[in-house]
């Protein structure tokens, strides 16, 4: 295989990385779970690393990737952790209708997993991106902002959007033409006591890490 031919698959890989990505972010808006969030999280893990290979640039420029990987790098040795997810609506008036919540105290032990220089980067990006509600903690908004930042930097790496960037092109295309804001803010309008109390009763069902 000549240079060219190995570039030339190496792009298509990330596109292919690309399609995945966007087919689990869309899995995942349209009926989230815990084992869509993780299917969303290798694919983004894996995108990174095809990207790398294609273009030498990944996705360690973007705060939220930084912040997912922790968790994903944390599920991906630690089974439990899925088992500590729940998926709920979001209770109040918010720009996403769902919530994904972990423990707070397994976000503490994946930005803790982290080794060397990259501990301190991997905890501001947790604490910047992520919303802390006491003993649980809310990714969503960390993860939409990221797909949309994913498909940024791919638009500006020049690496082929596959078809199932579609949907995001198309929304991102609308809001671009009213107006509107590309990233979410992921803030809850509502009482605080009422969420506290929500999510207080969450995590007290969620399994304590052995």
């Amino acid at each position: 295989m000549t240079a060219n031919e190995a570039n030339n698959a190496a792009i298509q890989s990330a596109s292919e990385g690309a399609g995945r990505l966007f087919r689990s972010y869309e899995r995942h808006c349209g009926e989230p779970s815990p084992d869509t969030l993780f299917d969303l999280l290798n694919a983004a893990h894996s995108l990174n690393d095809r990207v790398k290979a294609a273009v030498n640039r990944d996705f360690h420029c973007i705060e939220e990737f930084n912040a997912l990987k922790a968790i994903r790098n944390l599920a991906h040795h630690q089974e439990e952790v899925r088992a500590n997810v729940r998926v709920l609506p979001t209770p109040g008036y918010s720009d996403l209708m769902m919530m994904c919540i972990l423990r707070r105290d397994q976000v503490d032990r994946a930005i803790d997993a982290v080794r060397g220089r990259w501990q301190e980067r991997t905890r501001a990006a947790c604490e910047a991106k992520f919303h802390w509600f006491g003993p649980a903690v809310n990714i969503n908004p960390c993860l939409f902002n990221f797909v949309v930042k994913a498909y940024e930097l791919l638009l500006e790496l020049g690496v082929p959007l596959p078809e199932d960037a579609a949907a995001l092109e198309a929304s991102y295309r609308y809001e671009d033409e009213n107006g509107h804001p590309h990233y979410v803010e992921g803030t809850i309008n509502a009482h605080a006591g009422v969420i506290s109390k929500l999510l207080d009763d969450v995590v007290s069902e969620m399994p304590a890490p052995a």
